[in-house]
């Protein structure tokens, strides 16, 4: 192990460092030698070791060498490419990006036609279908939906303006089927570590205990003065309009509520309802233009366009001879915020223009008059708010019962806390599924839908998982932390809500492998970074240090597996997809780190246990581990990756 350790160490930092290099590492010679060097080393340790008599963890880690035998085989041996075809046009072969050498087709294809489905309206691509002439045959492919042709898999990759289709081809059949093996086996693997019966992950859940964190709330600040726009009665009538907007057909009351918000940072101006607002701006631009409607984060962006105060209205953004000011602070590297301004600037011309809003004209396409109902209904639920308020609340309640009430007092406190988080739970799960029916899909596309996902799987983990921690005390201690943690997501949930997605559903993102992927890995966050935080506990209250270790290796378990499982579904999904099952994006990347990171404190030679500096040791390992799912999830948004649909 001695040896093994500094490689495996030096190989997450060498993925950290490479993530913000200019240029790429992951093919040079050196780093694919690393890389076997690592798995040498693992194969060595393990035959040391004699891991075949674990057969849980023989397989783990069997799966690693599998995989890593994947990759180096699609590292020398993938053929990829792209096919361009015009309709009516037949190709025979592909040039290859690797090897730039001439490669055959098993079959000539034959573009018959190119076609596109488009969301209600039909402007907004949905999905994207070549129909091709294979052979004799005809086939079809699609976004998500590849055609295989005798280990040759053709998948949908763009399109151009004369009818025809861009196609990516890949042919690694030996690559793909070692690290599908080693995915199978890893998910058997870390399956049977959970479910034996001998094994560690069950003995350790015969007791843990947790401790608890204060915090403090901010106040909420008060409506401006109210100014003049369409009556409410007239907003009522428009709120239940229809229009196509994100793709789907939504209520005037939906659209108008998101695009004030993403404007404004609110869901009313001066009194007004978004209705109102909006509707107001569309038929009296003139004067609507004057007033203060767009929200400027930014000090130094506010004072280069001479705005006082933090809202400008779209006439600050022009000067005398109309020329746009934004345009010239693009490139002043002293001045933050131009883009999301110019965002913003954009959705209130495309209002003065009448091109935002447009309403649905075919009956066929219109929503009942249930759903209509239903989504009015939905959008005067602040589900957002509730969601971090509750979590907090229950958490306190909680906190006080165990710590300075009384006997007496504590008997009445905690039942009410339980009964507080509960109705979150339900609370969240009737937001998910409402968001679920009306968007006609699982919302788990973006960052908000994740977020709110992750809370929901959280407040479920702590209503089911509480009973594995021996103690009333220690129950109630598991979950006043775990509120926590739900409320400070739902906390961010609601920030982002501020700033709401107002494009559709990309024809990529239509995919069962991507519910999947996004489960995965968000139930794993959440069980990982409540063992992150159960360490900042042990900082302060170094006497639950045992207890805590404990029941941190009970949410790293199955949080590592999960990750794993999260970070497999994900490379399958981008096969099918894209054609590679790994590209080396930083989200990718990260996630990766994050899993090897997370896996050391579950190997127990690394910090040596019942030993006070050695537990210490642990929590500090932990707490700073939690830097690497920040990373994963909010940092790597910064870098160049693929992963910025969302």
């Amino acid at each position: 192990m001695r040896p093994f350790l500094p490689l495996y160490i030096l190989l997450a930092a060498v993925l950290a460092v490479s993530t913000f290099l200019p240029f790429s590492v992951y093919g040079e010679y050196w780093f694919i030698s690393l890389w076997g060097i690592l798995g040498l080393s693992l194969a060595a340790v393990m035959l040391k070791r004699k891991l075949w008599r674990t057969p849980g963890s023989f397989i783990l880690h069997l799966s690693f060498l599998i995989i890593l035998a994947g990759g180096f085989c699609t590292f020398i041996s993938k053929e990829s490419g792209l096919i361009h075809l015009s309709p009516g046009e037949k190709k025979v072969s592909f040039i290859s990006e690797t090897t730039k050498r001439t490669v055959m087709l098993p079959e000539a294809i034959t573009l018959i036609r190119f076609e596109t489905d488009y969301y209600p309206g039909g402007e907004i691509p949905r999905d994207y279908r070549s129909i091709l002439l294979v052979g004799r045959d005809t086939a079809g492919i699609s976004m998500n939906h590849i055609l295989n042709l005798k280990g040759y898999r053709l998948i949908q990759n763009s399109y151009d303006s004369e009818g025809g289709t861009v196609l990516s081809v890949s042919h690694d059949p030996v690559g793909i089927f070692l690290s599908y093996a080693g995915y199978l086996l890893f998910a058997i693997g870390g399956l049977w570590l959970l479910l034996g019966r001998k094994g560690r992950f069950r003995a350790l859940l015969r007791g843990a205990a947790v401790g608890f964190i204060l915090l403090s709330f901010s106040p909420l600040q008060a409506e401006g003065a109210k100014v003049a726009g369409i009556t409410s009665e007239m907003a009522d009538s428009l709120a239940r309009e229809q229009a196509v907007y994100g793709g789907r057909i939504v209520t005037f009351d939906t659209q108008a509520r998101d695009i004030l918000r993403k404007i404004y940072g609110k869901t009313s101006y001066r009194g007004l309802s978004s209705g109102q607002t909006i509707a107001s701006f569309m038929l009296y631009p003139a004067e609507w233009k004057n007033l203060p409607l767009i929200k400027i984060k930014d000090k130094s962006l506010r004072e280069a366009l001479s705005v006082k105060g933090e809202y400008a209205s779209l006439s600050d953004l022009f000067d005398q001879d109309g020329n746009y000011l934004v345009d010239k602070l693009r490139y002043n590297d002293y001045v933050k915020g131009v883009d999301e301004l110019d965002e913003k600037a954009g959705l209130l011309l495309e209002l003065t223009m009448g091109r935002l809003v447009q309403p649905v004209v075919s009956p066929a396409e219109k929503m009942p008059e249930w759903r209509v109902n239903l989504e009015l209904i939905y959008n005067r639920i602040p589900f957002t708010l509730i969601l971090f308020i509750l979590p907090f609340i229950s958490a306190c309640i909680l906190f006080l019962a165990l710590t300075i009430g009384t006997a007496k007092l504590t008997r009445s406190l905690i039942p009410v806390g339980k009964v507080i988080a509960r109705l979150a739970l339900s609370i969240s799960i009737l937001n998910f599924g409402l968001t679920w029916l009306l968007t006609e899909r699982i919302p788990v596309a973006n960052t908000f839908e994740t977020l709110e996902f992750a809370e929901l799987i959280l407040l479920g983990l702590l209503a089911a998982g509480s009973g594995f921690i021996n103690g009333r005390k220690g129950k109630e201690s598991v979950m006043s932390i775990g509120l926590i943690m739900a409320g400070a997501i739902g906390l961010v949930s609601h920030l982002l809500a501020g700033n709401p997605i107002v494009t559709p559903l990309m024809p990529v993102l239509h995919s069962p492998w991507l519910s999947l992927h996004v489960t995965l890995v968000m139930t794993s966050y959440a069980l990982l970074g409540m063992a992150s935080l159960n360490s900042v506990i042990s900082l302060f209250r170094q006497g639950y240090g045992d207890e805590l270790r404990r029941l941190n290796l009970i949410l790293l378990y199955p949080g590592v597996w999960l990750l794993g499982c999260g970070i497999f579904t994900g490379a399958v999904w981008a096969n099918v997809s894209w054609g590679s099952y790994w590209s080396w994006d930083p989200k990718e990347t990260w996630a990766l780190i994050t899993f090897m990171i997370y896996a050391l404190p579950l190997h127990r030679n690394i910090f040596r246990e019942k030993d006070r500096k050695g537990t210490r040791n642990f929590h500090i390992y932990l707490l700073c581990s939690l830097l690497t799912i920040v990373m994963t999830y909010f940092g790597v948004n910064h870098l160049n990756s693929m992963h910025g649909y969302s």
